[in-house]
């Protein structure tokens, strides 16, 4: 499995789960599971390849994981996420990937999923899991924390006919200090991602989880990198003030993981 060209998509199967992935390794360095946003309608590939071509500009490994969509994105796409993050652990999905300082990151609905690798969550309508990994630090973009502050016909937009498993769906409600450090991001004209980055924010430091918090003033919903690149549609809008977000991270990083 470490063998594949940067970049490029396979299917891996681990323990009987397909993981449709894109490797960007990155030998000793921390490694990354980024989840792209879509809506569990699909993957956007501006915060999904998009993030894993920067962070390894950063000098980071990276794992894009195209996770199972609706009409049946639960358990499955979670059992996906978490398997994804067990051999990026284990070190057989990356090559030479530093297996002790492994991190996620979600955008969007994404978040959702990061979310609940964080907070190590396992749900009622799965069977219990022989192992649940917990990334050493995890981030949120514009990411999913409580699916009760969202309006119900978008909520019945992402899960579906999971709709009833919401509040199980909602990692704020899994979170214990086990949770991983965790970078928080958003912007103030992002009706969802505001009030959510907000409730991460205050969960989190409820339960004495290191977390830092960022809100700028400009960019709606989904503005990934914000550096005017356009990856499938999406992203062409550059916002200078907000694009600092990535550097924000850098720094948060090296504080919470060490050089690299």
């Amino acid at each position: 499995m470490t063998g594949a060209e940067t970049g490029a998509g396979t299917t891996v199967v681990v323990d009987g789960v397909d993981l449709d992935v894109q490797r960007f390794p990155v030998p000793g360095a921390p490694a990354v599971l980024v989840l792209p946003g879509g809506g569990f309608r699909e993957h956007t590939a501006h915060d999904g390849e998009g993030y894993a071509r920067w962070l390894n500009s950063l000098g980071l490994g990276a794992v894009v994981l195209r996770y199972r969509l609706r009409p049946d994105p639960f358990p499955l796409a979670l059992r996906q996420a978490r398997t994804a993050l067990a051999v990026l652990q284990s070190g057989d999905l990356l090559a030479g990937a530093d297996r002790t300082r492994t991190g996620v990151i979600g955008s969007s609905a994404g978040g959702l999923l990061a979310g609940l690798l964080a907070t190590g969550a396992v749900l009622s309508v799965e069977p219990p899991p022989a192992a649940v990994p917990r990334p050493a630090f995890h981030v949120q973009s514009y990411g999913l924390a409580d699916l009760a502050l969202l309006p119900a016909a978008a909520v019945a937009g992402l899960l579906g006919g999971a709709v009833g498993l919401a509040a199980e769906l909602s990692p704020v409600h899994h979170v214990d200090a086990g949770t991983a450090p965790t970078f928080v991001w958003a912007t103030a004209q992002d009706r969802p991602g505001l009030p959510n980055a907000l409730a991460w924010a205050r969960v989190l430091a409820e339960h004495d989880v290191p977390v830092e918090l960022h809100v700028y003033p400009e960019g709606g919903h989904g503005v990934g990198l914000a550096d005017g690149v356009a990856r499938g549609g999406f992203g062409q809008r550059a916002i200078p003030h907000t694009a600092q977000w990535t550097e924000a991270f850098r720094r948060w990083l090296v504080v919470t993981v060490g050089p690299w």
